[in-house]
């Protein structure tokens, strides 16, 4: 639990080694005397001026220069007065610099609680900084985190306060006013400096700050824990709707993809895979099967592809070749589904080879986009001919890289002392070639489909 409290600053300080300053304002009256380590837990460590060990006891007075150092799981209460107590949290360091009413509590590292009771005189004042920042307290309740010199994380739990980050120079580069249960996040990076206002959340405030402000009978504070309590269950509630409701929509979408892929044969659908083909999060099917056209007057066969997109309510069919069947015509290498970078649309491409040049096809059912790569010439090119063949299939590989994503590549396993992939044999046994006349029995043809149905019917 992370709680954060009223803190709050009017830094007019300009900072001595620091890039610059943060002021905060806020109300009051009071003064800062006597000055004592109140308790400990764990391993605490104290150092003088000097750097010099201090041995620790019951209300050691911590003096100008006095650093105090927090190990993990341990944790230190300073008594900055009768009105006024900061408490460190575990793996911290700070130190104590003083001059007659002045008073600063420098956090070199780590995060510290401050509770000011009452509001410092006029003549008095408080601050809180690091290297590069400072909060000015008057009469508030909070803590700060340091992660480093440039960074300064402030939350309030009472009142408000205006924070300004000004130069070295005393120039103001930014200013915010922040109030209870809002917290600013201080960077300095010159010009560049800025302050970011936000609401907090009851998981915010961390343990060591709860147990400080639990029992503390502060009614402004109890008030605001209580509305962040309260914050988190309502937000709880909506979570929990909001994933119920996933798990509706997502049923909706397996059984929906399921009732479609049932909806082909065998030969329709010899092959599925799941993935998330339009790019919303969701997964949709693929899949393909056997397609059949005529072809200058002849029956032909050939693999035909379908996405089934999956829009929220329902699902939508979309061939992926022209006219429902591929034109490419046989392809030397295995197919690959592609989504276009800039349109999100799905392509099917393959790469054949038609009187010893090379073409890479990408097409859809509305779309068909050819890439000429190179001419052939087997082992006859010469050196310099197979350098421009390399140069231009450069070439369109990045041109074809900047347009499309590869989606899917659809691997098929070698027939065993083939060079042919099964596809390839399934295609040439359903057009007649001579020598095929068995269908090899591999995955993944059918044995993907059964994968894919047993996912989308998964409880």
């Amino acid at each position: 639990m992370k709680y954060h409290n009223n803190v709050f600053f009017r830094a007019v300080t300009a900072l001595l080694a620091a890039a610059f300053l943060l002021s905060c304002t806020a109300c009051g009256g009071m003064a800062a005397t006597t000055i004592e380590l109140l308790r400990t837990q764990g391993e605490v460590a104290v150092a003088d001026k000097d750097g010099k060990g201090v041995s620790i006891i019951e209300g050691l007075k911590l003096y100008s220069g006095y650093q105090v150092d927090t190990r993990s799981g341990s944790y230190a209460w300073i008594n900055l007065d009768d009105t006024k107590l900061a408490k460190m949290d575990a793996q911290s360091q700070v130190e104590i610099q003083k001059e007659g009413k002045y008073l600063e509590v420098l956090v070199h590292s780590g995060s510290l609680f401050f509770n000011v009771a009452e509001p410092l005189e006029e003549d008095e004042s408080m601050d809180i900084r690091n290297s590069t920042m400072v909060v000015g307290i008057r009469g508030t309740c909070g803590f700060v985190e340091s992660p480093d010199a440039q960074h300064m994380n402030v939350y309030l739990l009472e009142g408000k306060v205006e924070c300004t980050i000004s130069s070295p120079e005393g120039e103001i580069l930014q200013t915010a006013t922040i109030k209870a249960g809002e917290t600013a996040q201080l960077v300095y990076a010159g010009e560049d400096s800025s302050i970011t206002v936000s609401s907090f959340t009851i998981d915010d405030v961390p343990e060591y700050v709860a147990e400080e402000i639990a029992d503390a009978g502060n009614a402004e504070i109890d008030a605001l824990i209580e509305e962040l309590e309260q914050q988190k269950e309502e937000l709880l509630e909506q979570q929990q709707k909001e994933e119920e409701n996933a798990r509706i929509l997502d049923r909706q979408r397996r059984e929906a993809l399921l009732e479609a892929l049932n909806t082909y044969g065998p030969e329709e659908a010899m092959y599925a895979t799941l993935g998330d083909l339009n790019g919303d999060g969701t997964e949709d099917l693929l899949i393909y099967g056997k397609g059949v056209s005529e072809v200058y007057g002849n029956t032909r066969y050939d693999f035909t592809f379908t996405a089934l997109i999956w829009d929220g309510t329902e699902v939508q069919r979309i061939p992926l070749e022209q006219g429902g069947m591929s034109d490419f015509g046989y392809g030397y290498t295995v197919p690959a589904v592609y989504r276009e970078r800039e349109t999100g649309a799905l392509y099917i491409s393959r790469t054949s080879g038609i009187d010893i040049t090379t073409h890479r096809y990408f097409e859809n059912a509305v779309d068909y986009v050819s890439f000429f790569v190179y001419p052939g010439g087997g082992d006859d090119v010469t050196a310099e001919e197979r350098a421009e063949i390399e140069r231009r299939s450069s070439q369109v590989n990045q041109e074809i890289d900047a347009r499309f994503e590869v989606y899917d590549s659809l691997e098929f396993p070698a027939v065993d002392g083939e060079d042919w992939c099964t596809d390839i044999y399934w295609l040439r046994y359903w057009n007649g070639y001579r020598g095929y006349n068995d269908v090899p029995d591999y995955p993944p043809f059918h044995a993907s489909v059964e994968e894919v149905r047993q996912s989308l019917s998964a409880p």
